[in-house]
């Protein structure tokens, strides 16, 4: 039983470190589409294979709705300054309402 709740813990603390660099990914892209340096749709191809790859559950359901309608943003177009706004929500790991 200990360890189960080692395991969880490991989970979490793993979790919130691909938050972390999935932030910081973000951001990173964000300055790149700011100059125009970045081809959208091969970004969201990328991110495509990336959101594959993450476990499907309740976890990451949150993480995953988030990062799809950032993906979608980056397909529509939209201005930079509305993307950056779902950072903070992929730092929290997803919208709590």
């Amino acid at each position: 039983m200990h360890t189960t709740t080692m395991d969880t813990h490991s989970n979490s603390v793993e979790f919130d470190f691909v938050k972390g660099h999935i932030a910081a990914t973000m951001t990173l892209i964000h300055a790149l589409i700011d100059q125009g340096l970045i081809d959208r749709e091969r970004l969201d191809t990328f991110f495509a294979t990336f959101l594959g790859d993450l476990p499907h559950n309740r976890e990451t359901l949150g993480l995953r709705l988030i990062l799809d309608q950032w993906r979608q943003g980056l397909r529509d177009g939209e201005p930079v300054e509305e993307l950056k706004g779902q950072l903070f929500e992929v730092i929290r790991g997803g919208r709590t309402n």
